[in-house]
């Protein structure tokens, strides 16, 4: 007697078809990673990117910054200059007059550049005036630099003289704010004196 095998629908064909390939990846996956494949292909792959960092600028931060130059005169090339002292400031490290400079009447500029101006006391009418009152004249103070002011009480007593510095010289009463400075041959301020007038 023959036994018959029973016949399998298609539906149970197609189910026992999914098992086994299922099956089949199962252990195509399970082989690969046994012999140290890695990561299964078309797999997620992880990049590690490491910045990389370059010094610079070290040594430019580290730069000392460049030292003011020392200031220069606009009167060099005269022995003498006269007016008012309309500023004084520091500039690297140097006291710096800002003059104003007047006309002594009578006196021609290039004589009064290599002589100067009178330093007694006057009295009566000012032997001055300001001619330019826009253009200043920048000259620095020399190292130990004699710089006095003058002061008329009256025409028959003694001057009142004191020593000062630059800043002594600005803004300085009526009749006697004008300065005769003394410059040395790079044009800085070597002496300096008020020229008083006297009451009366």
């Amino acid at each position: 007697m023959k036994h018959q095998l029973p016949r399998m629908t298609n539906r149970r064909a197609a189910s026992l078809t999914t098992t086994l390939a299922a099956a089949t990846a199962t252990l195509a996956t399970l082989a690969t990673a046994g012999c140290g494949g890695g990561a299964p292909s078309g797999g997620p792959v992880t990049v590690t990117v490491t910045p990389t960092v370059t010094a610079g600028g070290a040594s430019s931060s580290s730069s000392k910054p460049a030292a003011p130059e020392a200031p220069t005169s606009d009167d060099k090339g005269r022995g003498y200059d006269y007016g008012t002292v309309a500023k004084v400031s520091e500039v690297a490290g140097v006291s710096v007059i800002e003059l104003d400079r007047w006309t002594w009447k009578k006196l021609d500029d290039a004589k009064l550049a290599k002589q100067g101006v009178p330093l007694t006391p006057f009295k009566g009418a000012v032997p001055y005036e300001n001619q330019n009152a826009k253009i200043t004249f920048t000259i620095p103070v020399a190292d130990g630099a004699r710089i006095l002011y003058h002061h008329c009480v009256a025409a028959d007593q003694p001057l009142q003289t004191r020593s000062t510095d630059a800043k002594g010289l600005v803004g300085l009463a009526a009749r006697e704010s004008t300065v005769l400075v003394k410059l040395d041959d790079q044009g800085r301020l070597v002496a300096a004196d008020n020229i008083p007038g006297c009451p009366g």
